[in-house]
């Protein structure tokens, strides 16, 4: 388990950004590394910051009005997307996996730019739906998602599905042992957002 150098597991922020003008940013712990990426875990209570056009929002991670879910992110070693397992409290689905462009980390920040296409994963059933099209399609007419972008973007998308049909991992049920592992530490929420 990655920890910093007083033996503390590192946090790291996740900031998301959507064109042309919003934001999102909250904190994770970063438990682990291994062949499919990045493991960030996210505890219940810890906060969630928006932005858009300038104005910002908080509530905690995964509930606008609740004390919130635990989640376990998944940062690829190399790819177009990002994904959430959520915790039992999200019923129907297990993950989604935002199609984004490539996530790159510098200082302590993972930052990635959301391409709008979305891929539920649900929980039990191996059911990948594809979500979001009309806002990919919105912003591909409105020039926020270059050509190049849209063709890697459905490339991405159409490789998750498949995975999750296939019953493959990281979807067959590494991320949820990750994300109970992850709760089994008793790591305290992130309150502060930078």
């Amino acid at each position: 388990m990655p920890a910093s150098h007083d033996g503390r597991i590192e946090v790291a922020f996740i900031r998301k950004l959507k064109r042309p003008d919003g934001n999102a940013m909250w904190p994770a712990y970063r438990t682990d590394e291994d062949g499919f990426g990045t493991w960030l875990f996210t505890p219940r209570g810890s906060l969630y910051r928006g932005e858009k056009a300038g104005a910002a929002a908080y509530c905690n991670v995964g509930s606008p009005d609740g004390p919130g879910i635990a989640v376990m992110h998944l940062v690829p070693q190399t790819g177009w997307w990002i994904a959430t397992f959520w915790d039992q409290a999200q019923p129907r689905w297990s993950a989604t996996v935002d199609i984004c462009t490539p996530p790159r980390r510098s200082d302590g920040v993972w930052t990635y730019t959301d391409l709008e296409l979305d891929v539920l994963v649900s929980r039990g059933t191996g059911e990948a739906r594809i979500v979001d099209e009309d806002e990919f399609a919105a912003a591909c007419a409105g020039k926020l998602i270059t050509p190049d972008e849209a063709s890697a973007a459905r490339q991405a998308t159409d490789q998750i599905a498949r995975l999750v049909r296939d019953g493959a991992e990281p979807f067959a049920g590494a991320g949820a042992r990750r994300l109970n592992a992850a709760k089994a530490l008793g790591l305290a929420p992130v309150r502060h957002v930078p």
